[in-house]
């Protein structure tokens, strides 16, 4: 039995919703690939994961007995996201990503504008708006994240492709999405989806992800056979690269 959080594959082929007494809303996932009882923390979300073999019965006394570690784990999860949603956009601060920094200027006039030269973002807001209500704070946000969409759509599939050469693994498409739960999943079919706000992660963790990903194109789960891989291609370093990972919650 083992504990871990997902980048988000899903491992199940069927999943409902209980109420656990003390624990709250726990989705249970039934996976006739999972050899253990196992338990994926996930934004807001606690999933329990039954192995084919296995009874919900004794998936519950499991999770019991890590009632402690889960109660932990949603509170860092939880403290993560309100960290990423407490980000404030002034004239005070910059914003990085992997290939620009955003910057706001308080100007004159009535018009919000934007400009992207030189690796930077700057975002004109007028003078005479309250930058502190939720609709500028919201138009920021999203001018950062479509210029954001731009750049990862330019740069993490050329990226992807580079990391599946030298490691000589195979994947079918990669597309950019902007979601705030997951960094990364591949299908089947070897469809790899990658997290818009990769782009605010240090390079190495980018790399882990899309290594991460293009491992599940061989084991498609998390076995000791998959970390093995991963570690094969990130110099035996995917334990302690996951828990890095795991100090950044996709957002602002």
């Amino acid at each position: 039995m083992f504990l871990t959080n997902s980048l988000g594959d899903d491992m199940g082929y069927k999943e409902d919703e209980i109420e656990v007494e003390g624990i709250g809303k726990v989705s249970v996932s039934y996976s006739a690939r999972a050899k253990y009882v196992s338990i994926r923390i996930k934004p807001r979300k606690i999933v329990l994961v039954v192995p084919g073999r296995g009874t919900l019965q004794d998936a519950l006394v499991f999770l019991d007995k890590k009632r402690d570690w889960v109660k932990a784990a949603l509170k860092k999860n939880e403290e993560r996201l309100s960290q990423s949603m407490e980000t404030f956009f002034d004239e005070s601060g910059e914003y990085k990503t992997l290939t620009f920094i955003a910057r706001i200027m308080r100007v004159e006039g009535v018009h919000f504008q934007s400009s992207l030269k030189d690796g930077v973002l700057t975002i004109s807001c007028p003078r005479s708006v309250d930058i502190r209500s939720e609709n500028v704070q919201t138009l920021i946000r999203k001018v950062i994240e479509r210029v954001m969409m731009v750049e990862a759509k330019r740069v993490l599939p050329e990226r992807l492709s580079l990391i599946a050469k030298r490691c000589g693994l195979r994947y079918v498409s990669c597309r950019i999405r902007n979601v705030r739960s997951i960094w990364g999943s591949c299908t089947r079919e070897s469809h790899i989806s990658l997290n818009l706000y990769l782009m605010r992660l240090p390079q190495h963790l980018i790399d882990y992800v899309l290594i991460h990903e293009l491992c599940h194109t061989v084991e498609m789960n998390h076995s000791d056979r998959f970390w093995a891989l991963v570690d094969s291609y990130t110099g035996g370093k995917a334990k302690s690269l996951r828990k890095e990972l795991r100090g950044y919650c996709p957002g602002f």
